[in-house]
């Protein structure tokens, strides 16, 4: 489970102070510009992100896309005005999880951002298992192999090191290398 940490970017404390008891985090930290948000995300690597999206509408759309480069696996959820859709629409574009219009509605933003950690979660979660279903390295592969063509040889051959040698195509220092590398012994 990814830690329940939320950046809120707002120049007012008005948002803060109205989702701090609302929304279900451990850390709530509030950035009142692009830099100091920055600074925040690498510090403390919030999972979900609160930004609003309102003019001048380049600069809080730079925002978004900076934040995603530095930390592209975090959700953000954008704040844009009611009456100005195209607003919205930009900010999915450029990567937001979810957006939510001002004024808000607490429950509405409450539920978004309990979406974001849910799906923070789960990617989480699917990196892990892919991480362990992953193959095995390819050195652990070719020493496999490697090990049961050499007892394969040798059993073709009767224990007969020589011929074992002339099986594999290699010369018999060689076999005696592969043989005490991977710990097999002929008595």
């Amino acid at each position: 489970m990814v830690p329940r940490i939320l950046l809120i970017v707002d120049d007012t404390p008005v948002l803060a102070a109205r989702l701090r008891d609302a929304v279900p985090v451990s850390h709530a930290y509030l950035a009142e510009d692009r830099d100091s948000a920055l600074d925040l995300l690498r510090r403390h690597k919030p999972p979900v992100i609160l930004l609003p999206i309102g003019e001048p509408e380049t600069e809080a759309l730079a925002t978004l896309s900076r934040l995603l480069a530095e930390a592209p696996s975090t959700k953000i959820v954008a704040l844009t005005p009611a009456d100005r859709r195209i607003l919205a629409v930009r900010a999915v574009a450029r990567g937001a999880h979810d957006v939510c219009s001002t004024p808000l509605d607490v429950e509405e933003l409450v539920a978004a951002v309990r979406r974001a950690f849910q799906r923070a979660d789960l990617e989480q979660e699917g990196r892990r298992l892919v991480d362990q279903d992953a193959p095995p390295p390819l050195r652990v592969l070719r020493d496999d192999m490697e090990r049961r063509a050499m007892l394969d040889a040798l059993a073709r051959a009767g224990g007969n090191l020589s011929a074992t040698a002339r099986l594999l195509g290699v010369s018999r220092p060689t076999l005696y290398a592969l043989m005490k590398q991977h710990g097999v012994r002929t008595e």
